[in-house]
C-alpha cells in the first residue's frame, strides 16, 4: 500500500494493491452480508451457495480451494466488514475503526513480506502461512483501514437503485458513481422513465 504526494502530509491516493483488496472485500460483503441485490432478495442459504460459486470463478480467488466451512467463516467476517462499510459511508469513522480493529486482531493482520520461489517479495497484511479465510479477512480489513486512515472513505458507495443494497468502490475522478453495476443503472433509468410517463397528463 502506498500514499502518493511526496510526503505523509500529501494527498492520499488509492493504489492498485489497495483497490484490489477493497474490491475483494466488497465482493465478500455483497455475496455474504446483504439481503437484496440487483432487484432480487437473496435467501441466506442460496447466498452462500452463490458466493461459493463466485469465489471459485473470481480471478482473485479461483486458484484457492474454498470449502463450505471457509464460506461460513467468511460470512462471519463479512458481517463485521459490513458494519465497517456502513459506518464509513455514514461518516462514523470511530465505529468503523472499532469494527475494523476487531477483524484485524481476530484474523492476525500483520505486515509481512513474502514471495514464492523466484519471485520478488511483496507486501501483504497476513502471514505467509495464514489460512485463506484469515488472509482474505485480514487484507480486506486492512484495505478498508487504509481508506479510513487516508480519508478516502467517500470512495465507498451503496447502490442507488431500488431493491439493491450492494456496495462498490468509486474510482471516478469526481466520485460520481451511483450504482453497483450497469444492470442496476439500467433498471433505475427504466424505472425513472416509467415514472415520468405516469406523471405526464393524458
Amino acid at each position: 500500500m502506498t500514499i502518493s504526494g511526496g510526503s505523509i502530509t500529501g494527498q492520499a491516493a488509492i493504489d492498485s494493491h489497495v483497490s484490489t483488496w477493497v474490491e475483494l472485500c466488497l465482493a465478500i460483503v455483497n455475496d455474504l452480508a446483504i439481503e437484496v441485490r440487483q432487484g432480487r432478495r437473496v435467501p441466506a442459504d442460496a447466498g452462500l451457495a452463490d458466493a461459493f460459486a463466485r469465489l471459485a470463478a473470481d480471478p482473485l480467488t479461483r486458484d484457492f480451494e474454498v470449502s463450505s466451512a471457509d464460506v461460513d467463516d467468511l460470512a462471519s467476517a463479512a458481517r463485521r466488514l459490513h458494519i465497517a462499510i456502513d459506518t464509513c459511508i455514514a461518516g462514523d469513522l470511530l465505529t468503523a475503526a472499532f469494527a475494523l480493529n476487531t477483524v484485524l486482531a481476530e484474523f492476525g493482520a500483520v505486515p509481512n513480506l513474502h514471495a514464492a520461489a523466484g519471485e520478488v517479495p511483496h507486501l501483504t497484511f497476513h502471514a505467509a502461512d495464514a489460512p485463506i479465510v484469515d488472509a482474505w479477512a485480514a487484507e480486506s480489513a486492512t484495505a478498508l483501514a487504509f481508506l479510513v486512515g487516508t480519508q478516502q472513505t467517500h470512495r465507498l458507495g451503496q447502490c442507488g437503485a431500488d431493491s439493491c443494497d450492494a456496495y462498490y468502490l468509486d474510482s471516478t475522478k469526481n466520485a460520481s458513481r451511483r450504482f453497483c453495476s450497469l444492470a442496476c443503472q439500467n433498471r433505475a433509468k427504466s424505472a425513472a422513465y416509467r415514472q415520468k410517463r405516469r406523471e405526464q397528463p393524458e
